[in-house]
């Protein structure tokens, strides 16, 4: 049974202290581990006493879960239960799991209590040795549902005849990459040729610094958890020399650059790709933030869209609805007529498009933005679309990233003053602002001197007259 010790701070806050027998050790003692809590501000201290005792209850359950016979945790049994106890979004909990992949190999089976710094340093030298990344090539589609559709099969009759799990059929057409053998079996059963479907892509063989700093950054992040639970003494992936990214500034297009991109983009064919692309530009909304829009989200009276959700993609579950990135991404952005009038046309598209779509529409929400059968477009379609505009314009590397930073320089070119930028993008912190846009905002220094100059040196007109 665990023991609670209720303590009163130097500062008057109240911290339990919980000590839990795990196991007993060869000589016979009992081998404890202890940890302390401190209950959240303004919590009634008879609720405290009760969440102390649950918790408790918890640490106590968790500690002898991962003692073993000599009480050693293996770091891939405390990564396993952290992974799945810990209050995480869907999508970063799917890329946890598949850094945890690689991670375990090289460490996992060390004992936690057992790892050093040394680990940490050969696993990341390894991971930035060249063919370190899976090498090979994938086929993506964005049109896989409207081929199926065209050719009048389900998903499951289409799984029959190529042999190819619904599964996988449902990943392909939400974008998801697959095997090119997989899918020339789809193309094969549809009598369709491959390239009129799937683009064949290659992957380089070696991690970027943002990967290898993700992989460093979730080491550190468990082992934090363990020495917060008192398994750990201290974390040893804290080391001095962790993986720094090297400082890049933010991309974006200039007027200029911007008014020739909206050109071509006015003169685009397919409406769908022409209004994700021109609401990206003119709104700096995130790709995920655009595939969440709903036609209730969309004031056409006060020229008001109103961001509520976002959309992921998360492996055998598909699109799903999750909150936005931070509470104050959910807003509203005020938008020009010219927008308003780019949804106007696309939603005439878009009703037209359910109503002939008929039995064969699978929507269950009026999003703005949508597969082939209605069901909520995949965010990196947005991504597919805007690759294939670029080259087909001769366009250098654009992102749907790109445009949240041009939206950025531009409105700051505008005069737009931080905190109303921050509302209309989103951004938890106005900091955050300063320090991706400071090359931009350097820029103005020399302007900002000159107002000065023009304020308080310049000459007073002087009124002609007798006195």
């Amino acid at each position: 049974m665990a023991t609670i010790t209720k303590r009163i701070n130097r500062d008057g806050s109240t911290s339990y202290l919980i000590r839990a027998f795990v196991d007993q050790g060869p000589d016979g003692k009992q081998v404890r581990k202890a940890m302390t809590w401190k209950p959240p501000t303004g919590m009634r201290p008879s609720a405290a006493d009760k969440e102390a005792e649950k918790e408790a209850t918890r640490f106590e359950d968790r500690a002898r879960r991962f003692a073993s016979v000599n009480g050693k945790i293996k770091f891939m049994d405390f990564a396993r239960e952290w992974l799945e106890t810990s209050d995480l979004a869907p999508k970063t909990r799917e890329s946890y799991d598949y850094l945890l992949n690689r991670i375990n190999i090289a460490i996992g089976h060390i004992a936690i209590e057992k790892l050093e710094s040394n680990h940490i340093k050969r696993f990341i030298s390894n991971l930035r040795e060249p063919g370190i990344k899976e090498v090979g090539s994938y086929a993506i589609s964005t049109t896989l549902a409207e081929h199926r559709i065209s050719a009048k099969l389900t998903q499951k009759r289409l799984s029959e005849v190529s042999g190819v799990s619904s599964t996988t059929i449902g990943a392909a057409e939400c974008g998801e990459r697959i095997l090119i053998k997989t899918a020339q079996k789809l193309c094969t059963a549809l009598c369709i040729d491959i390239e009129k479907v799937f683009t064949i892509e290659n992957s380089a063989g070696i991690l970027s610094d943002r990967t290898v700093r993700h992989y460093h950054k979730l080491i550190s992040t468990i082992l934090q958890s363990a020495v917060d639970d008192e398994i750990l003494p201290r974390n040893v992936a804290k080391y001095k020399n962790s993986p720094k990214l090297p400082r890049s500034e933010a991309k974006y297009l200039d007027d200029e650059e911007a008014r020739t991109f909206l050109t071509a983009v006015l003169d685009e064919s397919d409406i769908r790709v022409k209004t994700v692309l021109i609401l990206d530009l003119f709104t700096g909304m995130r790709k995920g933030e655009l595939c969440g829009l709903e036609w209730q989200d969309i004031d056409f009276t006060d020229n008001v869209i109103h961001v509520r959700r976002a959309s992921q993609y998360i492996a055998r579950q598909g699109v799903i609805e999750v909150p936005t990135k931070n509470f104050t991404s959910t807003r509203s952005i005020d938008v020009s007529a010219f927008v308003v009038d780019i949804l106007k046309d696309y939603k005439l598209w878009w009703v037209d498009y359910r109503f002939k779509l008929g039995d064969a529409w699978r929507g269950q929400k009026e999003r703005l933005f949508i597969q082939a059968d209605g069901k909520p477009l995949f965010p990196d379609t947005v991504n597919y679309w805007l690759s294939r505009f670029n080259e087909k314009h001769g366009f250098p590397h654009i992102t749907p990233h790109t445009f949240r930073h041009t939206f950025a320089t531009l409105q700051l070119g505008a005069g737009v003053d931080i905190r109303t930028l921050q509302a209309r993008t989103g951004h938890s912190q106005a900091s955050t602002l300063i320090n991706v846009y400071s090359h931009f905002l350097q820029s103005k220094q020399e302007k900002a001197a000159q107002a000065m100059d023009e304020v308080l040196l310049r000459q007073p007109d002087r009124k002609s007259g007798s006195a």
